[in-house]
């Protein structure tokens, strides 16, 4: 069973140093990508691979992980198509403590994609919703299908969870 401290240092293993190579795989160079949140520069060897794509994007594959610009401290996260450019998302680490995903559910998953859990990260894509005049804006996240990702293969999938208890645009507070 995944642990919450266990997502969040996974998380970090990906997020945090993402211009940094794991010693056991050689440089694979770096990629400037012009997203819509100015350039940005991913090392090639520390991308995500989506075997299958993401669903609705099956011809992106390759993907990078960097800090949004100016966003500080903030945990949000920019998830950058590398080729082609023009796909991101900004996703948000899911916090087990938060008890919105039945535990069971993402065993599931990770027993399903062949992830172990202590080499499980979890993600959960954002959207921004204006709140009304004056209001600013609310944060929903697709609990339905959040990105499992194996950090010691660098692999990732956005897997659909089969139970539908689980809102796609879960509004946060």
């Amino acid at each position: 069973m995944t642990t919450l401290a266990t997502s969040a240092r996974n998380l970090k293993r990906v997020c945090v140093p993402m211009m940094a190579v794991a010693p056991e795989q050689e440089p694979k160079g770096k990629v400037t990508v012009e997203t819509r949140f100015g350039v940005i520069e991913f090392d090639r060897s520390a991308t995500l691979t989506f075997p299958k794509g993401i669903p609705g994007f099956k011809d992106y594959h390759e993907f990078g992980m960097a800090k949004l610009p100016g966003a500080g401290e903030s945990n949000l996260v920019l998830l950058q198509s590398i080729e082609p450019g023009e796909l991101s998302f900004i996703v948000c680490c899911y916090e087990l403590a938060a008890g919105l995903i039945d535990p069971e559910d993402i065993a599931q998953a990770c027993q399903s994609l062949g992830i172990q859990p202590t080499d499980c990260a979890i993600v959960v894509v954002a959207n921004f919703h204006r709140a009304g005049a004056g209001a600013g804006t609310r944060m929903s996240v697709n609990l339905r299908a959040p990105v499992l990702i194996d950090t010691a293969n660098r692999l990732a999938w956005q897997y659909i969870l089969s139970n539908e208890k689980y809102d796609v645009r879960h509004m946060l507070d």
